[in-house]
């Protein structure tokens, strides 16, 4: 099954096939290159992976 969200940077789909992913994988938008973290399958959430500077 897919599940598809809106990137909460550039606002543009990403399709994640949720038989592929497990929570704790990362997940990135290939128009900006934000990554999320899975942080639930059921429900679907995702978390904006925040880099160390």
């Amino acid at each position: 099954m897919k599940k598809t969200i809106k990137c909460p940077d550039c606002h543009h789909p990403i399709t994640i096939d949720l038989s592929t992913v497990a929570v704790g994988d990362i997940v990135e938008c290939q128009y900006c290159g934000t990554e999320l973290e899975i942080t639930s399958l059921k429900p679907f959430k995702t978390a904006i992976l925040e880099e160390e500077k």
